[in-house]
């Protein structure tokens, strides 16, 4: 029995072997709040211009706008809602801005097969004056046309006829962005109000009221917003976004509140 015990005493336990954690069963580093990715939310200013003349014909910054002569009282001037992969922007731009930090700016080209398509002559068409007439537009060259649901700009007036062109005024064109990564929504509830402030900036964000719980976005809404034209229109559009900004969410409620009114005081006589 001493024998044995010995053995036992003197036997030395194998040491356990440790791998090293490598490959996919690697933990994922966390990808940095101030980096764009695919499925980002995010705030960008950009300037637009086609690259064969440099003419701009869109910008995000009043100061620009003045400056090119393009400057519209009832526009607003202020950075645009950005969802990555949402193709709220040009596929082609937001592609780009994958990788960008805030506060960083690039420039990207984007051709015409990834912008408005290439012109199609097709599109170019001849009218009779009366007929035009009767649609209250008058035969001058660079006049807007709008017939059905095409719009199209008069390019030519040959005697009784008139010529419209309904390609896009970009069509054929290489477009050229300047655009710059200002700000990155992280926080769930600051995300549902920028969707809300894309879909009805009428309303200031802060007059509404957002709580997540669970998979349940709920969305209070001002008395206010019950008298802009079209809220039914906007408030699907909220919930779509809602919807995607939020993924773990599988309802959007709304909930209007309408307070009694006080009564008004009488007055002593």
């Amino acid at each position: 029995m001493s024998n044995e015990k010995a053995k036992k005493k003197t036997t030395k336990k194998k040491p356990k072997s440790t791998k090293k954690t490598t490959g996919k069963s690697a933990a994922k580093k966390p990808v940095a709040e101030n980096v764009v990715s695919e499925g980002s939310l995010l705030y960008v200013d950009y300037v637009i211009k086609t690259k064969r003349d440099g003419k701009v014909f869109d910008c995000t910054m009043e100061d620009i706008a003045r400056k090119e002569g393009m400057y519209k009282e009832d526009e607003r001037y202020e950075p645009m809602l950005v969802g990555v992969g949402w193709n709220w922007l040009l596929a082609a731009v937001e592609e780009e801005l994958i990788g960008m930090k805030v506060g960083e700016s690039k420039t990207v080209e984007v051709p015409p097969e990834k912008g408005s398509g290439p012109r199609d002559p097709s599109k170019i068409k001849l009218f009779a004056k009366t007929k035009l007439a009767k649609h209250g537009v008058r035969p001058i060259r660079g006049e807007e046309v709008k017939i059905g649901h095409e719009r199209g700009v008069i390019t030519q007036v040959l005697g009784r006829r008139v010529r419209v062109d309904f390609n896009s005024p970009l069509a054929g064109k290489t477009l050229v962005f300047d655009v710059t990564a200002r700000e990155l929504i992280t926080e769930p509830e600051k995300k549902v109000l920028a969707v809300i402030k894309r879909r009805i900036p009428a309303v200031p964000a802060d007059q509404f009221g957002v709580s997540i719980k669970g998979k349940i976005v709920t969305i209070e809404f001002p008395q206010a917003s019950r008298y802009i034209e079209g809220i039914q229109y906007a408030e699907i559009g909220v919930a779509s976004d809602a919807l995607k900004v939020i993924e773990k969410a599988k309802k959007i409620k709304f909930v209007v509140t309408y307070e009694r009114p006080e009564a008004p005081k009488k007055t002593e006589t």
